[in-house]
């Protein structure tokens, strides 16, 4: 009876045992195709993303909403991530905050010209985020109405109206003397709210860079605008992600003026060849403003001042262009 019951007794012990190894070696299965299910999943909405960014990039003042799968997209310098998925980029131009989430995307595209267009300026970012413009000034209100119609924004004179409406993440855009720190939003995380305010009119200035810390602003440094299209990126991006944007900029505008010095070269010496003195004086003057865009090609605030002098006179050269029927630059 001894010997029976302690055969039982195995027989069960066995069982258990066996149905453990079962139970874990399908459990293991289970969890790595999900695993793998997941990040074949997110690898697709990677793809999507870098599609919109293709796609989008090609056009100028538009604005789209796309639907997306629900996720959490991270954008870095030249790096895009979901989860351990993450790609990167060589000169991505692409102005967001630090972290997209939810299930829709909200895409602006407009040109960055000094006065020609050098390239286009692209801003992803989410419906869920709030954006907030403070200031009585003409640009803040210029900046307001240029900013997508579908972007959850609200514009006010001061900021003792704003209130927690429970958003993952809150962005000032600052027109004037920098702002207290809203008691209302005191409870949210400091990584949750950000500001930037701005100096200058819509030709250039500079950008303040704030975050919250506790129950006030903490200075996270200063940069350069130039032409609304790059105030605007200063308004969707930290500093971080601002100045290795405009980087990029600043690499595809040397190498587009490369383009037009040559091709003011051409007219200068086509006018010059017909003594069409009037034309070849502004082809002339437009080569020096060209010359100072080209070796001011590199974003620093310094820079910055120069290339916006520069393009303002050749603007002022391209009008005088048509005024003598003189072949136009650009």
């Amino acid at each position: 009876m001894d010997k029976k019951a302690f055969e039982i007794q195995f027989n069960w012990i066995f069982v258990l045992v066996a149905g453990a190894a079962i139970l874990l070696f399908f459990s293991v299965i289970v969890i790595k195709q999900k695993a793998v299910s997941e990040t074949s999943t997110k690898a697709t909405v990677l793809k999507s993303f870098e599609a919109i960014i293709t796609g989008t990039s090609v056009s100028t003042d538009t604005t789209s909403i796309i639907d997306i799968p629900n996720s959490d997209i991270e954008v870095s310098c030249g790096r895009i991530s979901l989860g351990s998925v993450s790609n990167q980029y060589q000169n991505l131009v692409l102005f967001s905050p630090a972290l997209i989430k939810g299930n829709r995307l909200i895409t602006h595209t407009l040109a960055f010209s000094t006065p020609y267009r050098a390239t286009n300026l692209l801003y992803i970012t989410s419906p869920n985020l709030r954006y907030i413009i403070i200031g009585d000034s003409n640009l803040a209100r210029e900046i307001n109405s240029s900013l997508p119609s579908r972007l959850k924004k609200e514009f006010y004179n001061d900021a003792t109206q704003v209130k927690n409406q429970n958003n993952y993440k809150v962005k000032f855009a600052v027109f004037g003397d920098m702002i207290d720190f809203p008691k209302s939003l005191e409870a949210m995380p400091d990584s949750d709210v950000e500001a930037a305010r701005f100096t200058g009119d819509s030709w250039s200035g500079t950008v303040d860079f704030y975050a919250k810390e506790k129950f006030s602003w903490r200075h996270r440094g200063s940069s350069a605008y130039i032409g609304k299209a790059s105030l605007i990126g200063a308004v969707y991006s930290g500093k971080e992600m601002y100045d290795c944007n405009m980087e990029n900029v600043f690499f595809r505008l040397n190498l587009v003026t490369k383009v037009y010095i040559d091709k003011a070269k051409k007219l200068a010496q086509d006018a010059a060849s017909k003594k069409q003195f009037q034309c070849s004086q502004i082809y002339s003057s437009s080569l020096n403003h060209l010359s100072s865009i080209g070796s001011a090609s590199k974003f620093i605030n310094e820079n910055v001042v120069a290339v916006a002098s520069a393009a303002k006179s050749l603007a002022e050269e391209s009008q005088n262009a048509q005024v003598y029927s003189c072949p136009l630059i650009y």
